[in-house]
């Protein structure tokens, strides 16, 4: 099944917004009342050359310490082509709407997701120019996640980063041991269940380990302190995951065995149906033909025998 990544950052962005301002754009996020964000999920708009409507993919309107209110649109590339230098100008389109519907300040935020290198990186402004005293630039927030280093965020207070960081630059040969370290600092983060949940949900996503990797991982939390907590997790994890298997296992057994009864009982309706059909037309049945019509045994010898009754003229012609 693929990934739904649309619904994961999003989720993600929604439920850490303040944790995701403060981490990318600090000097609007000390601006912003966090007590009064209000999330638009309906905000539709026109693709002007396309003509199609596509939903932006988070809107959030804000209201300001000092007073007055601002709208943060923020846009996820999950698969983007390092091609796609058209991105700016798409970027200014989405703010151009917005702005043209609400009439208020936005901060445009764009988040690139995807792994590709960027030798040509996309530019984080789109410039209109026509002469030198008629020209338009239009600046946002661009945020190229593989591209930062994890390490500048090992040290951070932030729990979005303790996630995010599965998203940023490693090497293949560090995954395992980072992975136990994101997750150590998501659970010693103290927040909530549900969110530390979608925290560690994410980096579950997006650090997939190979079966080699795994077993590293598995002796790497058992075996050092410092992962206890992580060894705690994965053990409760384990232990839900064997419950839910026993449970799937009494169900289809369940299943299974209501199955069986239906086929039993619709065999045992068609022999009775079998024996009513020989009554009526031969009225007098011999003790050994109606053995063997009991004894029929599958589903489908008993409508062998049905058709050999409907088409024969007398008891000799059955077979029996």
């Amino acid at each position: 099944m693929p990934i739904d990544h649309d619904h994961i950052f999003k989720q993600l962005v929604e439920a850490f917004f303040r944790e995701f301002m403060e981490l990318f754009c600090p000097i609007e996020a000390a601006q912003i009342d966090f007590r009064r964000v209000e999330f638009l999920r309906e905000e539709l708009f026109t693709e002007v050359r396309g003509g199609r409507r596509k939903r932006l993919d988070l809107v959030a309107k804000v209201q300001l310490k000092a007073g007055g209110e601002r709208f943060i649109l923020v846009h996820f590339e999950f698969e983007a082509s390092r091609k796609e230098q058209d991105f700016p100008r798409r970027m200014y389109e989405y703010f151009s709407q917005l702005f043209l519907r609400h009439g208020l300040p936005i901060v445009p935020i764009a988040v690139f997701s995807d792994e590709a290198e960027w030798t040509q990186p996309v530019p984080d402004f789109f410039e209109l120019k026509l002469s030198p005293r008629s020209r338009v630039r239009f600046d946002y927030h661009l945020i190229k996640l593989s591209q930062l280093d994890h390490r500048r965020f090992l040290k951070s207070d932030n729990p979005l980063a303790f996630a995010l960081m599965a998203k940023m630059k490693y090497t293949r040969r560090q995954r395992v041991r980072l992975k136990a370290d994101f997750l150590r600092l998501i659970l010693r983060a103290g927040i909530d269940p549900a969110r530390q949940s979608l925290l560690v949900e994410f980096v579950e996503t997006y650090m997939p380990l190979l079966a080699a990797e795994q077993t590293q991982f598995t002796q790497l939390v058992q075996l050092e302190e410092s992962y206890r907590e992580v060894k705690q997790m994965v053990t409760t994890y384990e232990k839900a995951g064997i419950k839910k298997g026993i449970k799937k296992g009494i169900e289809k057994g369940i299943e299974k065995g209501i199955e069986k009864g239906i086929e039993k009982g619709i065999e045992k309706g068609k022999l009775e149906l079998l024996m009513f059909v020989l009554e009526k037309r031969f009225v007098t049945l011999p003790d050994h033909i109606r053995r063997k019509v009991q004894q029929a045994s599958s589903p489908q010898h008993i409508e062998d025998i049905m058709q050999a009754v409907l088409d024969g003229k007398s008891l000799n012609e059955l077979g029996l």
